[in-house]
């Protein structure tokens, strides 16, 4: 049995579940899953003793078409962004399990007058990451590196303990879900500090590109420093223009990889949290026609996720990618033929290629600019001539 809604229902806030009728499906199974926009699955676990239990898509500009799967049964719907869907599992036959698809509403500071800009210095490590200065809950300082690949603010278990639990008492939830970072003259209070076991060597934590949500971002590699406008600044001709897609907590873009004149375009997550030049997901660029395993192999490697697991890695030689008229050759290129550490298809775009270029991330016209700067031509830690 499956169950469509096609037109764009909302269920407002306000209204309690006694007082609507609500579809029903049934499972016979507390573990379903969720697929957003066909491609990304998550594993979700049905409770009757949580009303409503909410599962909060990805950041949606648009529409997003979120499935559920029961296993006997579904549910589909296309939710719009900043509305929310209400509906019933009924668990076993008996219990009702009260459900909520919630998608966030879209932020934009575009309309704020006067228009603000706030700059923040960085340096620039020599494992790519850019390292700021962050002062946590208004008394400690903290060095953080900007993740564009990441989501939220992380800290090491190890600066938990010391700035949030000095006296080491239980951690409580208040302890991690309300603090205050600032950055420069920013401010983002009440966050939730999730917990890294492994972080870049110059920092005690990191944070996501959804600090700058609604906003648009300079990362300015000649000067050092990002730029954060609550009004999109006038962008130079110099500039390539490359369309956001979203992906859950993460945003990509769409590149073509060149190889014996015939050109692969994938999907590429920006990812200032990986500090090599490029990751290639071997399955997804092999159905697009790149032959992956006839590269040039420069060497075989490992590297550690965030949840330190070894992700075992060979380093290819890419021939040519594209920046529309931009083109970096012969980048160095670590094939991930094991696992999707992003929960989904896609390549990665790490520090070593994006340092090259100055970018404008738009996270209102949800667009990515890129030009090149000085750093544009400088050797790769890993290249074919150190072979």
């Amino acid at each position: 049995m499956k169950t469509l809604f096609t037109f764009l229902l909302l269920a407002p806030l306000s209204v309690c579940f006694s007082q609507q009728r609500l579809p029903i499906i049934k499972s016979n199974t507390t573990a379903v899953k969720i697929i957003e926009n066909k491609v990304l699955i998550t594993d979700w676990h049905l409770d009757p003793g949580v009303k409503p239990d909410i599962y909060q898509t990805g950041k949606n500009i648009n529409t997003r078409n979120i499935k559920l799967l029961t296993g006997t049964d579904s549910l589909e719907v296309n939710l719009a962004a900043g509305k929310s869907f209400d509906f019933v599992v009924l668990l076993n036959g008996k219990d009702s399990c009260y459900t909520r698809f919630q998608s966030p509403a879209v932020k934009d500071y575009s309309p704020i007058k006067p228009a603000r800009q706030d700059t923040i210095p960085f340096v620039l490590t020599k494992d790519n990451n850019l390292e700021v200065q962050s002062v946590l809950n208004q008394k400690d300082s903290v060095k953080l590196f900007f993740d564009s690949g990441a989501f939220g603010f992380y800290l090491l278990k190890t600066a938990i303990k010391k700035y949030l639990n000095p006296d080491g008492q239980p951690l409580t939830m208040k302890d991690i879900s309300d603090n205050d970072f600032s950055i420069g003259s920013m401010n983002w209070a009440h966050e939730q500090v999730y917990p890294l076991t492994i972080t870049a060597g110059c920092c005690e934590g990191m944070f996501g590109w959804d600090a700058f949500d609604g906003k648009v971002v300079e990362i300015d590699y000649e000067q050092n420093r990002m730029i954060v406008h609550t009004k999109r600044p006038k962008i130079c001709k110099d500039y390539e223009k490359f369309a956001i897609e979203y992906m859950k907590e993460h945003f990509c873009i769409h590149l073509p990889v060149e190889v014996n004149r015939k050109r692969y375009t994938g999907r590429f997550l920006l990812d200032l949290g990986y500090q090599r030049a490029v990751m290639l997901d071997q399955d997804m660029m092999q159905q697009k026609g790149l032959p992956v395993k006839a590269l040039p192999v420069i060497k075989a490697s490992e590297v550690r996720n965030s949840r330190n697991e070894v992700i075992p890695l060979v380093t290819v030689a890419m021939e040519k990618l594209i920046f529309g008229k931009y083109v970096l050759e012969q980048v160095p290129a670590q094939v991930n033929s094991a696992t999707q550490p992003a929960g989904y298809a896609t390549n990665f775009l790490g520090g070593e290629v994006l340092k090259r270029f100055n970018i404008i991330l738009d996270f209102q016209k949800h667009v990515v600019y890129m030009k090149p700067n000085h750093l544009f031509k400088v050797p790769y830690a890993e290249s074919d001539k150190k072979s």
